[in-house]
C-alpha cells in the first residue's frame, strides 16, 4: 500500500485483513514519506493487522509529494518488498497529486495496479494542469496493453447498491420497456463544508491550493454517475452519434468573504477578507463550487436529445463549530452532505393500465446518499 492515511487505516485495511485470513493475500507492506513517519508509526499501533514491512521514502519537505515522482526510489522500494514467487499487487492511496508516479511506473513494469480516486491529477509547474488528463490517460491506456498487467480505478459508486439497483437499474428498465431516451437529467451534490480561509492555504486534505477543487474533491463520482445515465441514450439510439456541450460558472475560496454570514466569520476570527485583490488570485485556488448546464446533441441532425444540470457544490450549510481542526478525525469540517437527482424519460407510446412503474412523462425525484 503506497500512503497509509485514515481512510486506508479505517476503510480498507478491513478488507485486507478478511483476504489475509481467507487466503487471498499473504501480507501487506506501506511505503510512505519520511517526513509522515511519526504518523504513520502511530497510525500502525492503532491497527490490528499490521504490516510485513513498512520503507519511509524521502521528501524535500516542502510538500507531501515532492519526491514521489523519482522512479528510482519507487523502482528499489517496490524491489525490496516484493516476496519471492509470490505476484505483488500495488494500491496507490497516496495524495492525488502523487497518483501519476506510482501508476506510470506499475503501468511500465507490469504490476497490478489499484489506484484510488480521481486517478490524477498531472501538474504544471507546480498547478493543475487538467488539460493534460486526457493526454497522460491515453498514454498509460496504451502502455497497458501491451504488459497485460491489471489495473483498476476505486470508484465505490460504480458498486453502491442504490445508484447500481435502485437508480441505474431501474432506469435502465424503463429506457428498454418504452424505447424512451432520457430527456432530462438533474444533479445536485452539496458538500455542506465550511473551510475557514487560511484552511484552503494550509490543509493537505483536499488542498484547494494547488489548483484543483470541488470536480476532484468528489464530484467526479457524480459526473461518472451522469455519464452513466446519459450512456443509456444509447440502448434506444445504439448507432447515432452525439455530442456533450456544457456552460459552467464556479465559486473560489477568494468568493468566500461575500458568501459567508459575516457575524458567524468573526466570531471564528475569519471576518476579514485573506485576499483582497481576489482578482488576480482566483485561478490560483481550485474551485469550491461548480454549477453546470448541459445538452446532449446528435451530430448529424443537430437536434437536441437531453437537457440537464451538474450541480457540486462544497460550500453548503454546515454543523462546523470549531476554530481548529480536531486531529486525527476524517473529514472534520463540519460536512452535512446531501444529494438530489432528477431524471425523466417519456413513453414512446400511451402509457396503460398494464404499467405500474412511472406514468408517461412523471419526473421521480430522489434524495440519495453522498459518495464524497
Amino acid at each position: 500500500m503506497v500512503g497509509f492515511d485514515e481512510i486506508v487505516a479505517n476503510k480498507y485495511l478491513p478488507c485486507i485483513r478478511d483476504a489475509v485470513e481467507a487466503g487471498y493475500v499473504d501480507s501487506y507492506s506501506v511505503i510512505d514519506l519520511d517526513s509522515e513517519r511519526s504518523t504513520i508509526e502511530e497510525r500502525i499501533q492503532g491497527v490490528d493487522l499490521k504490516p510485513r514491512e513498512v520503507i519511509y521514502l524521502p521528501d524535500s519537505g516542502h510538500g507531501p509529494t515532492v519526491q514521489r515522482d523519482q522512479p528510482e526510489l519507487i523502482g528499489a522500494a517496490l524491489r525490496q518488498l516484493r516476496l519471492p514467487e509470490l505476484p505483488m499487487k500495488v494500491y496507490i492511496a497516496t495524495e492525488v497529486r502523487a497518483h501519476e508516479a506510482y501508476l506510470r511506473y506499475c503501468v511500465e513494469n507490469g504490476i497490478d495496479s489499484l489506484v484510488e480516486k480521481p486517478v490524477l491529477a498531472p501538474l504544471v509547474d507546480g498547478r493543475f494542469a487538467p488539460y493534460r488528463i486526457t493526454e497522460v490517460m491515453q498514454e498509460l491506456i496504451a502502455q497497458a496493453g501491451r504488459t497485460g498487467a491489471k489495473h483498476s480505478v476505486m470508484t465505490l459508486s460504480r458498486y453502491h447498491r442504490i445508484y447500481n439497483g435502485e437508480l441505474l437499474r431501474s432506469l435502465e428498465e424503463r429506457v428498454r420497456d418504452w424505447q424512451a431516451p432520457v430527456m432530462s437529467f438533474h444533479l445536485r451534490a452539496a458538500g455542506g463544508v465550511w473551510n475557514l480561509q487560511h484552511e484552503y492555504e494550509s490543509r493537505h486534505d483536499h488542498p484547494y491550493r494547488y489548483g484543483y477543487g470541488m470536480v476532484m474533491h468528489g464530484a467526479y463520482h457524480y459526473i461518472d454517475l451522469a455519464v452513466q445515465c446519459l450512456s443509456l441514450n444509447k440502448l434506444v439510439f445504439p448507432d447515432r452519434r452525439f455530442r456533450l456541450e456544457v456552460s459552467s460558472f464556479g465559486a473560489f475560496p477568494t468568493d468566500q468573504q461575500l458568501r459567508i454570514p459575516k457575524p458567524a466569520a468573526s466570531r471564528f476570527e475569519d471576518g476579514h477578507p485573506r485576499w483582497p485583490d481576489a482578482e488576480s488570485l482566483a485561478r490560483s485556488f481550485g474551485e469550491t463550487d461548480i454549477t453546470t448546464t448541459f445538452w446532449l446533441v446528435d451530430i448529424e441532425s443537430d437536434r437536441t436529445l437531453t437537457v440537464g444540470t451538474l450541480s457540486f457544490e462544497q460550500t453548503t450549510p454546515s454543523i462546523c463549530s470549531w476554530q481548529d481542526l480536531p486531529e486525527d478525525v476524517y473529514n472534520k469540517n463540519g460536512r452535512t452532505s446531501s444529494v438530489d437527482l432528477k431524471r425523466s424519460c417519456r413513453p414512446s407510446t400511451p402509457h396503460t393500465s398494464t404499467a405500474t412503474t412511472c406514468p408517461a412523462g412523471t419526473t421521480r425525484t430522489r434524495s440519495m446518499p453522498s459518495l464524497g
